[in-house]
């Protein structure tokens, strides 16, 4: 099996908080104005419905606008859903009653194969042109000349795929959600948000590996699987911390809903069980709390990972010596899973290296 190389994965991770300040740029001007377009394009076809269709983790991503849409809207009147596009492809059936659909397709080439059949599906439906948008890293591909509006990934190149365009799409896709709910893309308290997380970012490059030092001693590498557990928004960060679990390290990774995982999962448990856990709002604290003493205490005395937000949560989990505490500063639940996962994929890093994976 060939390795992988770990300056080129360190070098992707560098370049991430040049890559968010240059896609809130672009959204701050030129993008702006294509967002303001699309905002009159909803309102003046009606739309009531949205529908965000990608491959892995630009499904994961999907999330994010998932459940800012859902959170705000008025179920009798307007919808969201997410698929992910084999699922799309071989279960979405589209019919004339879908003229109120505005669909989101997410490639970061633009000429997957499933996201082309998707749209020739729609297309063969009659689905018009402009119930079509695109996010992409290439404006010259096919999901870029088939969408009424393109928006760009701005993520650059990047040597592992998704390393940096995964997080510049939760921002684009955040971004679009807002103007689906008729709101200002980024108002100023917006990007004040987004200008603070890239500087936490941008600090946390400087001395990544003091940060994860003393995390990864806590780990240690004594265990084959590693849980990833979370809730709303922020189980995007599960999903695509698992995935990169078994990029990396080549280590079996598992993300979880809190809810789920509580029913059943939690038989795993035992001394040699290592989590991480991931928080990005303050919802149901009592169930994060009761996850923790049940991982460190009641079934064994596994090891957790909190990456959180919230100074209330933290100062619960640094009372249990089965717990690692990591707070953020990003309080905005919707953009809190981009500091998470730019977080847990140094983690990784160190993890693979740790274990002679890569090189």
């Amino acid at each position: 099996m060939t390795k992988l190389r770990f300056d080129a994965i360190l070098e992707d991770f560098l370049a991430i908080p040049k890559a968010l300040l240059k896609c809130l740029r672009y959204y701050l001007a030129d993008g702006g104005e294509v967002l303001k377009k699309l905002r009159q394009h909803i309102e003046s076809k009606g739309f009531q419905k949205i529908i965000f269709v990608g491959h892995t983790y630009n499904y994961f991503a999907s999330l994010i606008p998932y459940y800012y849409i859902t959170k705000k809207l008025n179920p009798s009147k307007f919808y969201c859903a997410i698929f992910e596009v084999a699922d799309f492809l071989n279960h979405f059936h589209p019919n004339k009653y879908c003229n109120d659909i505005l669909f989101v397709f997410i490639s970061e080439s633009g000429e997957s194969i499933q996201i082309k059949q998707s749209i020739e599906k729609l297309q063969q439906k009659n689905i018009s042109s402009e119930q079509i948008c695109g996010v992409s890293n290439n404006p010259g591909s096919f999901l870029a000349k088939n969408s009424h509006f393109h928006f760009p990934m701005m993520s650059g190149s990047q040597q592992v795929i998704g390393s940096i365009s995964y997080i510049t799409t939760i921002l684009v896709l955040y971004l679009i959600a807002r103007v689906f709910m008729k709101e200002d893309p980024i108002p100023s308290k917006v990007e004040e948000e987004i200008r603070n997380l890239i500087f936490e970012t941008k600090f946390y490059c400087t001395d990544w590996a003091f940060h994860l030092k003393s995390i990864n001693d806590f780990l240690g590498v004594d265990y084959n699987n590693l849980y990833f557990i979370s809730k709303g928004a922020s189980l995007s960060t599960a999903y695509q911390g698992a995935l990169n679990s078994k990029s990396y390290v080549r280590l079996f990774g598992q993300g979880f809903n809190i809810g789920l995982f509580l029913h059943g999962p939690f038989q795993l448990v035992d001394d040699s069980f290592r989590c991480i856990l991931v928080i990005g709002d303050n919802t149901s604290i009592e169930d994060t709390v009761r996850l923790i003493d049940l991982i460190t205490k009641k079934m064994g005395s596994g090891k957790v990972v909190l990456i959180n937000n919230s100074r209330q949560l933290s100062s619960l989990g640094r009372a249990n010596s089965g717990v690692w505490v990591f707070e953020h500063t990003t309080t905005n639940s919707f953009l809190a899973p981009i500091f998470e996962i730019f977080v847990i994929q140094f983690l990784l890093l160190d993890q693979a290296l740790r274990r002679g994976i890569i090189e």
